[in-house]
């Protein structure tokens, strides 16, 4: 009886890390920018994220843990903003912040500045 409640937890477990590993990505191909404003950024939870900014078509593509984001450019007094709905990206110069629903907002640093928020 042992043998088989042994076999039965690791069937169940089995198949629950495999159900997670089959569940497809939202991926798509991360293109590289034709102007080169592409940024990684270091953020305090850490995670590694790269933003691709097109300033030309008015939005950016952000790449998180494996999933891939496009965001169009909103209105920002200072700095850039870029939001989809749910999630939106608010930086200056070499800082971002990414907000997502209600979570805690993830604050980010690059090693490098940008100026997106002048390129119109």
């Amino acid at each position: 009886m042992k043998t088989m409640v042994l076999l039965g937890s690791g069937a169940l477990a089995t198949l629950l890390l495999s159900g997670c590993a089959s569940q497809p990505p939202a991926m798509q191909a991360f293109s590289a920018p034709a102007d080169g404003n592409s940024m990684q950024y270091a953020c305090g939870n850490g995670e590694k994220v790269e933003m691709q900014f097109y300033p030309d078509q008015g939005r950016s593509v952000m790449r998180r843990s494996g999933w891939t984001v496009e965001l169009p450019r909103q209105v920002a007094e200072t700095g850039y903003a870029y939001s989809n709905g749910p999630t939106t990206v608010l930086g200056k110069g070499n800082e971002l912040t990414i907000q997502i629903g209600h979570l805690a907002p993830i604050w980010c640093r690059s090693n490098r500045s940008m100026m997106v928020a002048e390129i119109k």
